[in-house]
């Protein structure tokens, strides 16, 4: 039977859309925990991300916990009973107080090393599997209070609430990077700093499966990983992404002096033709090709350019930053 208050629950994920969208990503993950507090109190929480095979974690948002804990707890990892509860049933809200009692909890080496140090008496988590990068999401709250365990009706709304926190922090992740963009750029991705994709367009994805083929799943091509990992710009024949760090995340982007590059000797050709004047007649003719081929060229130049028309073509090929 769902006890959640309909209306609290309700107010809480209006804020996180309204109000959410004025945040700064750097704070957008405290901002949010505030809001959560006013439908279920804990006194101290982690939210961030972890690798399933190894099983590792990534980035750590910590509240009201010292981060030493980021080193005491991946020796527990594997033993961590709690973890294996959220991770057999993503996207379900887990109380502790549904695996065990207080006074076995308090018997495990789990709480002898970990939960007395760091004041964990009972915990209340999510796990989502992120679509983009497979990674696990997850926001696990903690009170100090042996006496006070989560309720039901706790967990059902933290299990409600995680979807839209989960997006809400994503769009803050999108707003950041793509705010603002000085030329249109449809060959982007946001990773973060171990290679990890969390967002791309779809033509960073076609970019990097056609340089790859073999390439699958989330973590980047080595040479691309290993740039994102040295905060470098990834350079090749074919290809020049510019890599930007911002906190714990990069952003890969298609520098615009790169355009000639990422076309072909013909299309190239072609492309310059046309941005300077020339008629499809004319350059078929001067090219001994079909008119009909040269609008294919220009259709794959504009698609690969991430432009639209001709005056966005002339500006893609000028550029030089």
């Amino acid at each position: 039977m769902l006890t959640v208050d309909a209306s609290a629950l309700n107010a809480v994920i209006l804020r996180l859309y309204r109000e959410g969208r004025e945040v700064p990503l750097g704070s957008f993950q405290a901002w949010a925990l505030e809001q959560t507090q006013s439908l279920v109190a804990f006194d101290s929480a982690w939210w961030g991300n972890a690798a399933a095979e190894p099983p590792a974690l990534h980035e750590v948002f910590l509240h009201n916990c010292d981060d030493s804990i980021l080193d005491e707890y991946p020796p527990h990892l594997e033993d961590d009973f709690f973890r294996a509860a959220l991770v057999a049933s993503p996207g379900r809200t887990v109380n502790m107080s549904d695996l065990t009692t207080r006074a076995n909890y308090l018997r495990t080496v789990l709480y002898r090393q970990l939960g007395r140090r760091y004041k964990i008496a009972w915990s209340l988590g999510t796990l989502l599997i992120e679509p983009t990068s497979s990674l696990y999401e997850f926001l696990t709250l903690w009170r100090h209070d042996g006496q006070r365990p989560f309720s039901e009706s706790e967990r059902q709304s933290k299990e409600l609430l995680m979807p839209h926190l989960v997006e809400a922090h994503r769009v803050a992740r999108l707003r950041h990077f793509l705010k603002t963009p000085a030329v249109v750029n449809r060959e982007w991705a946001v990773v973060d700093a171990h290679g990890f994709l969390r967002e791309a367009s779809p033509a960073f994805i076609a970019r990097v499966s056609g340089l790859w083929p073999a390439w699958s799943g989330s973590a980047l091509p080595e040479p691309l990983a290993s740039s994102v990992r040295a905060g470098c710009a990834y350079v090749s024949p074919e290809l020049r992404l510019e890599v930007t760090p911002c906190g714990q995340w990069r952003y890969l982007s298609a520098r615009p002096d790169g355009a000639m590059a990422q076309l072909s000797i013909r299309e190239g050709e072609i492309a310059s033709r046309y941005a300077s004047g020339e008629t499809y007649s004319a350059i078929a003719r001067s090219l001994s090709l079909a008119p009909a081929t040269v609008r294919n060229h220009l259709a794959h130049c504009f698609r690969k350019l991430g432009v639209n028309n001709k005056a966005e073509l002339v500006r893609r090929l000028d550029e030089r930053t």
